[in-house]
């Protein structure tokens, strides 16, 4: 059995695989367990590196410093993955005023730790009161970021650990707290603010429509399709034209006849102009005509962009309708959905509701792709390029006026913003930028679970020193204000002021604080799609201004000592 003793005390290569991998699966088990629906997570491996890090559980600083900046690379890179394609659609979608609220929840934050900085004896150990603001908030990049300034400054970054650890458990508590007290207090009811929510998004939100019209105007006999005027700049997409018993899908060539029928799609504005210019509105749209030949039935059904070579060529360049006789009605993209519009520029997975014969459609599908196989080969390639870029970009010093040092967006901001822009662009020459959701949780929580693993089992060797023989439980009740002021006053606010749904708040409060336990919680008290909204229409601008306030905040007060 020595040999199995040297496995874990004997520094190796073996040694630290396994001290790693052990603190990782004690984590994530611990982070799974529940108490009344709330859960750790991933935050479970910080903990569990903390206990292991305690009893005297060790990896090599420079291996340990290592495996965290790649764990925490691989985090904010597949976040902004993820939340890139919509992170401005989403600010314009939903509105200024959540993004103003989680803004002023982050800067609050700043505001109360820069108190406790001044009117409390903090201003001694910056770096604890840093991890303090990081773990108030439940916000791991920036506890990178922090380290990424502190590591260059040559701090002791294990000292943010134990701030992070001891101000974690209140920070996840308090969000939850904050909820149920503006619940109670402004006497919300959570089923009732999910009917308000969704009698309000049907009075604003304006879904693609589709109608049949008779053509009526007599200017239009004779004219080719593509000349209807404002058709293809109001991107209303002609889908069908039935011509006596006879129903087919038409291209921007055919030659309109009195007693034509088409069936158009496009968003209500668009629709209602064409139905002035084409003629009236039928009562039967023609979809539910049945064909005069069995044989040639118009079907619809969508399909799945995965051919590289027709990725960034126009719904019009590809000229489906003329060569396949299929028109697009849909497009979908990272859940937002547009009308086929012939200058729409096609991207990788985006999911095209075709409308044709089966022939049309089966020809058509081959040439796009439609290829599930092809989401789940991840593209390994420009991946790398973009975690390359992104180190590059975190990189670059800059000078900003007032700042002792220039600024960096560190290994935490510099990936994140880097994905951002690649997952808006998408491709690049022949490099794809697309990263299927099962690879992006996989690479996402593989990357937290490691950094949180190494911050515990960094902090661990003097946490529970500073927990039971120092200033541990005065820690934490610092923390508990950076956690419970800027959220109360928040969320009071928005409430009176700006009359923000209760739950599309308590999805404000979740995503400015990036929490998932919160998520979930707010998501339990009624069926609603507003707290998920709220919390997406959020998180990318918070989290790239925890990042920065982090990093900055920490460059400010270690100058200042």
């Amino acid at each position: 059995m020595n040999w199995l003793i040297d496995l874990f005390t004997k520094p190796s290569v073996a040694q630290q695989v396994i001290a790693i991998a052990l603190t990782a699966a004690l984590g994530l088990m611990l982070g799974k367990v529940k108490v009344k629906g709330i859960s750790l997570g991933g935050a479970g491996a910080l903990f569990v590196g903390i206990g292991l890090g305690h009893i005297g559980l060790r990896v090599d600083g420079n291996v340990l410093h290592f495996i965290q900046e790649f764990g925490l690379i691989l985090f904010v890179y597949t976040i902004g993955m993820q939340v890139g394609p919509g992170f401005m659609d989403s600010i314009r979608r939903h509105g200024l005023v959540l993004n103003v609220l989680s803004t002023s929840i982050v800067l609050l934050g700043v505001v109360v730790t820069l108190c406790l900085y001044f009117f409390t004896d903090m201003h001694s150990n910056v770096p604890v009161l840093i991890g303090m603001l990081c773990g108030a908030v439940t916000n791991t990049p920036s506890l990178g970021a922090a380290n990424s300034a502190f590591a260059a400054a040559g701090v002791d970054t294990s000292l943010t650990g134990i701030g992070y650890a001891v101000a974690y458990p209140f920070g996840v508590i308090g969000i939850i707290l904050v909820m149920l007290l503006v619940r109670i207090v402004f006497r919300q009811n959570p089923d009732k603010a999910a009917k308000d929510y969704a009698a309000d998004i049907a009075a604003s939100t304006k879904e693609i429509e589709s109608c049949s019209l008779t053509v009526d105007n007599q200017n239009l006999f004779g004219t080719m399709l593509k000349d209807i005027p404002d058709l293809i700049s109001s991107g209303v997409v002609v889908t069908r034209l039935m011509r006596g018993s006879d129903i087919f899908t038409p291209n921007g060539k055919t030659i309109l006849q009195e007693g034509d029928k088409v069936h158009i799609v496009g968003m209500p504005d668009a629709v209602a102009s064409m139905e002035k210019i084409i003629g009236r509105r039928l009562e039967k749209p023609i979809t539910k005509e049945t064909a005069a030949d069995g044989s040639s039935a118009i079907l619809v059904k969508t399909v799945l962009v995965t051919n590289k070579k027709v990725l960034g060529k126009t719904i019009g360049a590809l000229a489906l309708a003329e060569r396949y006789g299929v028109n697009v009605s849909r497009v979908v993209r990272s859940g937002f959905k547009f009308t086929g519009r012939l200058d729409l520029r096609i991207k990788f997975a985006d999911k095209l509701r075709l409308v044709g014969t089966q022939e049309g459609i089966e020809a058509a599908a081959k040439e796009l792709g439609n290829s599930l196989t092809a989401l789940d080969h991840p593209e390994i390639l420009p991946a790398f390029l973009g975690i390359l870029l992104g180190v590059i970009a975190g990189s670059i010093p800059i000078a900003i006026p007032g700042m002792p040092t220039p600024l960096k967006l560190g290994l935490a901001g510099g990936p994140l913003i880097v994905a951002i822009l690649l997952s808006r662009k998408r491709k690049i020459g022949p490099l794809n930028f697309f990263m299927a959701n099962s690879a992006n949780l996989m690479l996402r929580e593989f990357g937290l679970t490691l950094f949180l693993s190494c911050v515990g089992l960094n902090a661990g060797i003097k946490f529970f020193d500073v927990l039971l023989n120092g200033d541990g439980v005065y820690y934490m009740g610092l923390a508990a204000l950076i956690t419970f002021i800027p959220l109360a006053i928040v969320a009071t606010v928005g409430h009176l002021a700006f009359k923000v749904n209760y739950l599309s708040l308590c999805g404000v409060l979740a995503g400015a604080t990036t929490d998932p336990p919160a998520l979930a919680f707010a998501n339990s008290q009624a069926d609603s799609e507003a707290v998920n909204i709220g919390y997406a229409s959020v998180y990318p601008l918070t989290m790239l201004l925890r990042i920065l306030s982090g990093q900055v905040l920490a460059i400010l007060l270690m100058s200042a000592v």
